[in-house]
């Protein structure tokens, strides 16, 4: 723009045609950047993950369920997980000031309107994809939604309870698939393990947003007991589960005991190995590698599922 204020403005008619072609680039240009600000807020990459977790659940139980079933459920889970992840981002603005700076909020890259916005219509466009799925998923979506929404007032009261309400709305995801085929009791196991898997990264969330949490006075297990007793808890979760996994593929009647072994295994094996590394380096590629191998974790534990159905 600058250097267009010192062009000489005798050649300003000549180049007025070239300029009205090119004034639609920079429009483009905020566009992209707008769509991909909305992606990184909504954390695209996890909100299809668990969409793939919820079909994956559905097509374990029963395989003949018809398409736009399959389609209801991503769409409400990718809708809850993005909105989820933006009011969160909302109402913790000032503590992201600190934790995480480069968010498209605290960075001014989005408005708080945007934002609310954003969350307020996903949250919406799940209710209304849950209505067709019956009353049970209704209930169970409109719940999450609530919890979801006020995540951050719970957080803010007691952190380590807003853990168990994240975790225990990463076990819907399952008991949501479980619904939709009206089999809500096939896979509780596979449910708590979805709960207890996510509460310790939930943990280990919170020893990476020790600084903002402390600053805003919130009760975490790390600025309760310190960074090392927050490990040890999430290594014993991680070291149930891996108990549990021979003994529900011997007791559970499973469909395909040997697929839901090995992928659970090699699922636990990656959280373990990015939580050894992030615990004993503490740098950001540390935490940023625990990020990416959790969700890839998540999609081997999604392949892993399919065999945790119980034979019919």
């Amino acid at each position: 723009m600058s250097e267009q204020l010192h062009i000489d403005k005798k050649t300003s008619s000549f180049t007025s045609a070239s300029g009205n072609n090119n004034s639609s680039l920079p429009d483009s240009s905020d566009k992209i950047r707008l769509i991909r600000d909305f992606a990184q807020l909504f954390r695209l990459p996890v909100a299809i993950l668990a969409a793939l977790v919820g079909c994956a659940t559905i097509y374990a139980l029963n395989s003949a369920v018809p398409l736009y079933k399959y389609l209801l459920t991503a769409t409400i889970l990718i809708c809850t997980h993005s909105a989820a992840c933006a009011i969160n981002d909302y109402w913790d603005i000032d503590k992201d000031r600190i934790d995480h700076p480069q968010r498209p909020l605290p960075s001014g890259r989005l408005s708080l309107q945007q934002v609310w916005w954003a969350a307020a219509i996903l949250f919406a466009c799940a209710l209304i994809a849950a209505i067709p799925l019956g009353i049970y998923c209704l209930i169970l979506v409109a719940v999450s939604s609530i919890l979801l929404w006020n995540y951050s007032h719970l957080l803010a009261r007691n952190g380590i309870f807003a853990n168990f309400i994240v975790a225990t709305i990463a076990g819907a995801i399952i008991f949501l698939g479980s619904l939709v085929v009206n089999r809500p009791l096939a896979l509780l196991y596979p449910s708590a393990f979805a709960f207890c898997y996510t509460l310790a990264k939930e943990i280990i969330w919170d020893v990476h947003d020790a600084a903002g949490d402390r600053a805003q006075g919130i009760i975490t297990v790390v600025n309760s007991w310190g960074r090392k007793k927050a490990f040890s808890i999430s290594w014993g979760l991680i070291g149930t589960l891996l108990v549990s996994i021979p003994l529900a593929v011997l007791l559970l009647p499973m469909a395909h005991p040997l697929i839901f072994g090995v992928f659970s295994s090699v699922m636990l094996l990656m959280m373990g190995m990015a939580l050894a590394r992030y615990q004993y380096q503490d740098s950001v590629n540390a935490y940023e590698g625990f990020v990416f191998w959790d969700r890839i974790g998540m999609l081997v534990g999604a392949v892993g599922l399919l065999g945790a159905a119980p034979a019919v």
